[in-house]
């Protein structure tokens, strides 16, 4: 298992990504910021992609990146015990 942040910018006004919110949260995930998730996954980074990428516009924006077990935030971020739990990385 690895942790990816997954992160985009969706660009098309008044439509609902209700799909692409559920498929990030069929993920073992902690919700970080606005448009930004880590997740829990025994997948590539490229597989992640693919699966997300059919669920957004082709005028959005997404990136997913491997963490490697070294992060910092600027406070107490709502993911900061979920990142820090010993069996993430």
């Amino acid at each position: 298992m690895a942790i990816y942040i997954v992160t985009y910018d969706l660009n098309t006004p008044g439509k609902d990504y209700k799909d692409l919110l559920a498929a990030i949260r069929k993920y073992t995930y902690c919700h970080a910021l606005k448009s930004a998730f880590f997740v829990d996954s025994a997948q590539t980074a490229q597989q992640i992609r693919d699966t997300l990428m059919k669920l957004i516009d082709g005028n959005d924006s997404l990136y997913v990146m491997r963490l490697t077990g070294e992060w910092g935030s600027n406070r107490q971020m709502p993911c900061s015990a979920w990142l820090n739990d010993g069996r993430k990385f």
